[in-house]
């Protein structure tokens, strides 16, 4: 195999031919010698800095707001100076490495690097494949985030590699303008299936493994569907943005262990079950996983909080504006799909209602500003998909109530335009006080003001009923009361139902429940499988105050209590079209669901 390191003498040139340290290339080594380790080794060689270079892995990945500590899968840390002696090194902190290296001008770094986090921020290694994220695979120096960057692959015979790195002159080398498009890219290594499609005239790929995992007809529907989001969502913003973009598709075997998408710049990395491939007539990936994935390559990759102007690797990044990121997207996925035909009206409108369900589900409401802040908190106080969910309705009543106030001439693309254009193509990220005037611009400054203080920063009930008939959409409420037991549950050995903590008052209190009674019988209806509580619930709906037992196991006896239905109201919501509705109220829907103005 060749070697990125050929000989210290010919590196050494190399890098004193560059005029300064600010634009000294990084050079890379990712190499597999046995897979069976789920070890990438990895080396590079980085400008030293005086008698002491700093070198650190990043703490998370843009896009997964979470600290992760990349550094911890690192094994076998060496340190070397140009001339191939080892340097004296120690930890300056959790993910940084310290280097003496005042007797040399660069410094070669190698390490392995535990590859055995399947999830979407991760890196894996199995005997015929590997994926991993740049954010864990590749250090940077102290002197920034600006260097260019040369990847060399080493890889078993027959592997090859699929990643949105720029591709260079030397086979087996991929370049990075800096570090942040370095670590962007997630990397395919080895022995997977890709084909590709034209949208606009720039390939869009897809890579998928296992390679067998899709059928003939699947692989036709997902690339149709990627070039017709790919068109569309171009359209949106008049140009791809990109010269090249790659779907990364692995397809997991077993129980659930990690699932969904995460966005890059030219790419993203969807993980998801091998049981959704068992129709060969269709996809297997989710269409919305797609077409939210996709819109992500303007929607926070490019049209970026300011906050998050540029990535810092090292720490969070609070921003307020995750329910336009993240929320946005989610209603621009399904509305992308409705636009496109490749899903109906209805199914748009289901998605939205379901959207609501979760976020009126939730115990109390939140600003969604104040829960962007918290992403970072995991779990969150509130549900995880909050500031998607309500971020999503937002988007929908601030594009209704721009089509509505300019006779349907104009709408929330316009904004989404107007961000990427203004803040983007000019190199900066946008803030709150942005969106807002350029949405107070269609609707008026007080009346987009009123709805900031009221649903963004405030806690007030989004106002679905009023802003809905505007598109001439029908909202409705229905109470539903229907039994509740009133425990916490977890599974014990082989299925059992557990009793973690039981409510006040509720009947399980008044039944003489404990923590740690096994349930038995609630009712009559045996507690086993996944079921019995639907079967609870339907057996004595409409039953308030009527007698029942229940069955518990404890301390390896049976123990039987008495106790009386309580009930809880739960509320479903719908949304229908108007049969009534006017002309100007039909052209808004029509507007948002055709994405057409006058």
């Amino acid at each position: 195999m060749k070697t990125l390191w050929a000989t210290p003498s010919v590196l050494f040139v190399f890098l004193l031919a560059v005029p300064s340290a600010a634009q000294t290339p990084l050079n890379y080594l990712i190499r597999v010698d046995d897979p069976a380790t789920q070890l990438y080794h990895v080396e590079a060689v980085v400008p030293a800095s005086g008698a002491a270079t700093l070198v650190s892995l990043p703490t998370w990945t843009p896009g997964y707001y979470e600290i992760r500590d990349y550094a911890r899968y690192t094994r076998n840390f060496k340190a070397y100076a140009e001339d191939g002696s080892p340097l004296r090194w120690e930890r300056a902190d959790k993910d940084t490495w310290r280097i003496h290296s005042s007797r040399t001008s660069s410094v070669r770094v190698s390490y392995d690097f535990l590859a055995d986090n399947l999830s979407l921020d991760g890196s894996v290694l199995e005997s015929d494949f590997g994926f991993f994220n740049g954010t864990n695979l590749f250090v940077f120096p102290e002197s920034g985030y600006d260097h260019p960057a040369r990847v060399r692959f080493e890889l078993p015979e027959g592997w090859r590699v699929a990643t949105e790195l720029s591709d260079t002159d030397e086979p087996g080398v991929y370049a990075a303008a800096d570090f942040h498009e370095l670590v962007d890219n997630p990397t395919f290594v080895g022995r997977f299936a890709i084909d590709s499609v034209q949208a606009d005239g720039r390939w869009t790929r897809l890579a998928v493994y296992p390679a067998d995992v899709m059928s003939g007809r699947a692989w036709e529907i997902t690339l149709d569907a990627l070039q017709r989001i790919a068109d569309y969502s171009h359209d949106l913003f008049g140009a791809p943005p990109y010269d090249r973009y790659t779907t990364f598709v692995y397809a997991y075997s077993g129980p659930a262990r990690s699932s969904g998408g995460l966005e890059h710049a030219n790419s993203h990395l969807d993980i998801v079950a091998a049981s959704g491939f068992s129709n060969p007539n269709q996809s297997g990936v989710p269409l919305g996983l797609l077409s939210h994935e996709y819109y992500h390559a303007w929607n926070v990759k490019r049209i970026r909080p300011a906050e998050m102007w540029p990535y810092d690797y090292q720490r969070e990044q609070y921003s307020p504006l995750l329910w336009i990121s993240e929320g946005f997207t989610s209603y621009y996925g399904p509305l992308i799909l409705t636009r496109t035909e490749l899903r109906g009206e209805r199914a748009f409108w289901s998605t939205m209602q379901n959207n609501i369900d979760g976020v009126e589900g939730e115990p109390y409401q939140e600003s969604v500003e104040d829960i962007s802040l918290a992403a970072w908190i995991e779990p969150l106080p509130i549900g995880s998909g909050y500031y998607y969910g309500k971020g999503s309705l937002i988007a929908l009543l601030l594009d209704i109530k721009i089509r509505s106030a300019t006779d349907n001439r104009h709408s929330l693309d316009d904004v989404m335009y107007r961000l990427y254009h203004e803040h983007y193509k000019r190199g900066r990220g946008f803030a709150t006080e942005d969106f807002l005037a350029y949405v107070g611009e269609h609707i008026g400054v007080e009346e987009v003001q009123s709805f900031y203080r009221d649903h963004i920063d405030g806690r007030e009930p989004l106002p679905y009923r009023d802003v809905l008939a505007l598109a001439g959409m029908t909202f409705h409420v229905d109470t539903i009361f229907e039994p509740v037991l009133g425990v916490f549950m977890d599974y014990g050995q082989q299925g059992s139902i557990l009793i973690e903590g039981v409510l006040p008052e509720s009947s399980a209190a008044e039944a003489g429940l404990q923590s740690g009674d096994q349930l038995l019988r609630v009712g009559g209806i045996e507690v086993e499988g996944e079921g019995w509580a639907d079967r609870f619930r339907r057996t004595y709906a409409d039953s308030l105050g009527t007698p029942f037992t229940v069955e518990v196991l404890r301390a390896g006896e049976r123990v039987t209590g008495q106790s009386q239905i309580r009930t809880r109201a739960r509320f479903e919501y719908g949304l229908e079209p108007d049969p009534n509705a006017g002309a100007a109220e039909v052209a808004v829907r029509n507007g948002i669901v055709q994405g057409q103005t006058r």
